[in-house]
C-alpha cells in the first residue's frame, strides 16, 4: 500500500466519524412550567399572526411567552407579539425542544394564529 492509500483511508475514517445524523426536536407538553422555558417561535408564526390581523409580517415582533388566558377564559400558554395594533397574545399549540425551547402558534403553514 502506498502513502496515498494510507492517507485516504485515515481521512475517510475521520470524516465518517464526524458525520452525525440530525435528530428531530422533542415535543414537550404544554404546561405552565414548559411555557416558562420558551425562548423563540416557529417559522410559520409571524405569517399566521400577519394573516390574523391583516398586517405585513415585517411589522410584527416576537416579545415573549407567558402563561395567561385564552379566548374562552381558560389558562393557556401564549406567545406575545408586538404589532401596530398593540401587543397580541396568541395560543401555543406545541412546545418543541431542540438546541433551545420554542413554541408553535401556527403548526400548519398557511393557517391563522389564534390570538386575543
Amino acid at each position: 500500500m502506498n502513502i496515498k492509500g494510507i492517507l485516504l483511508g485515515c481521512c475517510g475514517m475521520l470524516l465518517a466519524g464526524v458525520v452525525v445524523a440530525r435528530t428531530q426536536p422533542q415535543m414537550l407538553f404544554v404546561t405552565q412550567d414548559n411555557c416558562k422555558l420558551i425562548r423563540g417561535y416557529g417559522k410559520h408564526d409571524l405569517a399566521g399572526v400577519s394573516k390574523e390581523f391583516n398586517l405585513p409580517a415585517s411589522k410584527i415582533r416576537y416579545l415573549r411567552a407567558e402563561w395567561g388566558k385564552g379566548q374562552g377564559g381558560f389558562e393557556q400558554c401564549n406567545l406575545v407579539f408586538a404589532t401596530p395594533k398593540g401587543n397580541k397574545s396568541c395560543k401555543v399549540f406545541n412546545i418543541m425542544k431542540d438546541e433551545f425551547v420554542f413554541a408553535l402558534a401556527v403548526p400548519i403553514p398557511g393557517n391563522h394564529a389564534i390570538c386575543n
